[in-house]
């Protein structure tokens, strides 16, 4: 894998090249690290980061002109609670789509999350969707608005949904983690803290390679390590102190999703124990210092 660097030298053929769309975020800033680090696992692709303004690593501003030839888009960028509109998570869906069709892309992958499902215990991709919140809604009317676009269509560019798992090193916990007090856990019987699904930045760009080469993709495919953890395991491998809590009423014991479309996709068991995760996420850490 090369990164473009230079705005001037954008790529004028789409052939191996991926335009990223939302580079700036914190989880853009992740997988930027992640693939300096492990540059082999795009297999030689080409990625032009591409942001809202120019920044370091930045190599595609959106306001600048054309978007450069490439043959795949990956949307990383999206309204969490607190920054914005939820709603507008539909108008950068298609926005991304139409960054697509520009670009000569054949295939854009969106990221929505796995807040759609709601409380749940390995559920698939064809799973009842039950929301505790107004992002999970937002993620849901945004697939399905890009679905119901694509429905019976055979025109490019083609799109697929990664419902993302909380993600190592992006979500509240390890902001909790980093700030150097102890951690509040729920306790729902004794010893249990919370369990989610958690994905780490290789087993998303596993996840991104795999859906590029595939001969066709699928609409929609959870994206996580096969193994859910519970809370406390990540802040024990993390060496973080942490106190007990009854856990109140609205608190969600568990959020975890079946990994079985992506095993199948990638070839990989996709098991990451708690304290690799967190290995993984102190050596991007101390990459982007």
């Amino acid at each position: 894998m090369t990164s473009v660097t230079n705005l001037a030298a954008v790529p004028s053929s789409p052939s191996k090249t991926l335009l990223v769309l939302g580079s700036t975020g914190k989880l853009g800033r992740l997988l930027q690290a992640c693939l300096t680090a492990a540059p082999d696992v795009l297999s030689g692709r080409k990625v032009v980061w591409g942001g809202r303004t120019a920044d370091a690593g930045v190599d595609w501003v959106y306001s600048a002109g054309p978007p450069p030839k490439a043959d795949a888009v990956l949307a990383l960028w999206g309204v969490v609670p607190g920054k914005g509109d939820l709603a507008n998570n539909i108008m950068l869906a298609h926005r991304a789509v139409a960054i697509a069709g520009a670009s000569g892309a054949a295939r854009v992958l969106h990221c929505s999350s796995s807040a759609v499902y709601g409380p749940a215990r390995e559920a698939t991709e064809a799973s009842a969707l039950a929301p505790v919140n107004a992002y999970g809604v937002a993620k849901i009317e945004m697939e399905q608005s890009l679905l119901s676009d694509i429905s019976g269509q055979s025109t490019e560019p083609d799109s697929a949904v990664l419902r993302l798992a909380n993600v190592v090193g992006a979500d509240s916990l390890f902001r909790a983690i980093q700030s150097g007090q102890p951690v509040t856990l729920d306790a729902f019987d004794i010893g249990q803290s919370p369990i989610r699904s958690y994905a780490t930045p290789t087993v998303i760009w596993k996840t991104v390679a795999s859906l590029l080469s595939t001969n066709t993709m699928p609409d929609i495919v959870n994206v996580a390590a096969s193994n859910p953890v519970a809370m406390h395991e990540l802040l024990e491998a993390a060496q973080c102190p942490f106190v007990w809590r009854p856990a109140p009423e609205t608190a969600v014991a568990e959020v975890s999703m079946s990994m079985a479309r992506l095993r199948r996709l990638t070839g990989q068991t996709l098991v990451i124990p708690p304290q690799e995760m967190i290995a993984e996420w102190r050596r991007l850490t101390e990459a982007q210092a």
